[in-house]
């Protein structure tokens, strides 16, 4: 049986990939931070976090992948949080190359990570793009820095995956979605709404995490998108038709406002096109309505 380790699996997307692993075949061996991660056949829990996985261990489980979902966070305080999180998270993944590195066996790392280091712009980035960081991305960026240069280097083989929004029932979505949707049958607009978005289920993106590590690709950074784009006032409508609510201004649901990194990240065009597209290609997406449907029915 192929063994695999994954960073975050109780997370919003480590779970999915979890499940997509244990349907897979592998025998998983999940780390375990502060969050519970939920017992299931097929999947081991390793205590301690990515500081557990020092060489040894790694040699000892023999996995032929690590999948990284995880990012620390600290989000009461905010831009500064997420500086303090970035430095962590640089720390980490710094450690966690090393040790792979020093391996027998030299496991495949597969790298979860976002597109807003692209920055807002009408036309669509490709992986090598000059990075423009924005919002959230501004700060967290930098806990990346050693797998980016990892996966440049290719002395250790690591797959940096780049996702668009991630849809399902957490994360954002649930944060700016259906909180305000559960209190007050409401569909926050932030800006014009002309603004577009690519979007993608996190059902989707664990499954092509998955399929991009099983294709055997060379290391190195890949753009993982979906047909699923729209403006940020169509995605509102559909929301709000969906679930039975009314889209109005942001401010009339947080009348103190937003963060600027939240109304920066809604209001931009987050866009990108790939250079190896053949997986995208060959994969069935789900729709939005698909997807408010697997969110409506969790």
């Amino acid at each position: 049986m192929r063994n695999v380790v994954i960073i975050g699996s109780s997370g919003f997307l480590g779970s999915a990939v979890t499940k997509e692993l244990i349907t897979n075949g592998f025998q998983v061996y999940a780390t375990k931070n502060k969050r519970t991660v939920p017992r299931e056949p097929g999947l081991t829990v390793i205590e301690g976090g990515i500081k557990s996985l020092t060489t040894r261990t790694l040699d000892r489980i023999s996995p032929v992948a690590i999948f990284h979902c995880a990012r620390p966070v600290v989000p009461r305080l905010r831009r500064w949080g997420r500086i303090f999180a970035a430095r962590k998270a640089m720390r980490y993944n710094r450690f966690l190359l090393s040790q792979i590195a020093a391996t027998r066996y030299r496991p495949v790392l597969i790298f979860a990570s976002g597109s807003l280091v692209y920055g807002n712009s009408d036309a669509p980035r490709t992986e090598d793009a000059p990075l423009n960081p924005i919002s959230y991305s501004r700060q967290y960026h930098h806990g990346e820095d050693p797998v980016l240069r990892a996966a440049g280097e290719k002395k250790t083989k690591v797959l940096l995956l780049r996702f668009p929004w991630l849809m399902g029932n957490g994360s954002w979505f649930s944060w700016f979605y259906l909180k305000p949707l559960r209190k007050q049958k409401l569909v926050p607009l932030f800006g014009d709404g002309n603004n577009k978005m690519s979007l993608i289920s996190v059902t989707d993106a664990a499954m092509l995490m998955v399929k991009y590590y099983l294709a055997d690709l060379p290391g190195g950074v890949y753009n993982v998108f979906s047909p699923n784009v729209f403006t940020q006032k169509v995605f509102a409508e559909a929301v709000a038709g969906h679930f039975g609510g009314s889209v109005t201004a942001y401010r009339d649901i947080f009348p103190r406002g937003v963060e600027k990194a939240v109304s920066e990240a809604f209001t931009s065009n987050i866009l990108f096109q790939s250079r190896h597209s053949e997986l995208l290609e060959n994969h069935v997406f789900q729709t939005l309505e698909q997807m408010l449907d697997e969110i409506r029915t969790i």
